[in-house]
């Protein structure tokens, strides 16, 4: 029986994923050298990759079917600071997206650093052509990304965006650093808002992942992150330092 060169695709990045999540190592995700695809020519200064520990974490460029946390390919990136030309080709043609983002160590997105391509944007591109995005300045540590995909997304519109932040609590690009890190809580007196190396200590972990009718904070945020990659790269950040 012949295979089709996309059900062939499938196939093997099924056995890869499966092989490197048996010996929980992170290779060259689901690199598949093949005669058709999107390229990419990625250029930019990246800084602060080294802060995401090699083994747990890989910054790649990845290609994703709709709504979908594992990539269908992906490379990752060299882990050196400063100007980069980095370039992926035979990216699967199917893909909804192409995103510059953080993996884990089997593989699923953490999060998202820029988009490179979208289906539904740039949908009249044909496959042939080379796909170029200029990344310009781009902070990729731990905590630009939390701030990026967290904070701005689901936090600062009731920690910042009015005059009056709940909490007075501003999680606002620019802000939530000096409003967090070793600043007493306002909600339980004996912790600090963010305690660098104790996310167990530190207000703003508890908030995401614990509620009950005892807690101090009226809320309840862990419906929202409770168990997910978000709340867990809010407590991986607190326990490495929680650096800027």
């Amino acid at each position: 029986m012949k295979l089709k060169i996309k059900e062939l695709v499938a196939l093997l990045a099924f056995v890869t994923f499966a092989t490197s999540c048996d010996d929980g190592n992170i290779h060259d995700v689901l690199h598949l050298d093949i005669n058709e695809g999107y390229a990419i020519r990625l250029k930019g200064n990246i800084k602060n990759m080294s802060q995401w520990e090699s083994g747990k974490y890989q910054i790649a460029v990845a290609a994703f079917a709709v709504q979908d946390s594992y990539p269908l390919l992906a490379k990752s990136l060299p882990q050196t600071e400063g100007e980069i030309d980095f370039r992926f080709e035979g990216i699967n043609p199917d893909c909804e997206t192409i995103e510059l983002c953080v993996l884990n160590r089997i593989n699923k997105k953490v999060a998202s650093l820029a988009t490179l391509f979208n289906r539904g944007e740039d949908g009249n591109r044909a496959i042939e052509d080379t796909i170029y995005y200029n990344a310009g300045e781009l902070d990729a540590g731990m905590y630009a990304t939390i701030q990026a995909s967290i904070f701005n997304k689901r936090c600062a519109f009731c920690h910042g965006m009015g005059e009056t932040p709940a909490a007075g609590l501003y999680l606002t690009d620019g802000n939530s650093f000096e409003s967090l890190v070793n600043v007493p809580s306002k909600k339980v007196d004996s912790l600090m808002r963010v305690e660098p190396n104790h996310a167990e200590r530190s207000t703003l972990y508890k908030v995401l992942t614990e509620y009950n009718e005892y807690s101090a904070w009226h809320y309840d945020h862990t419906k929202f992150f409770y168990g997910n990659s978000m709340s867990n790269l809010v407590k991986e950040w607190i326990s490495q330092g929680a650096i800027k």
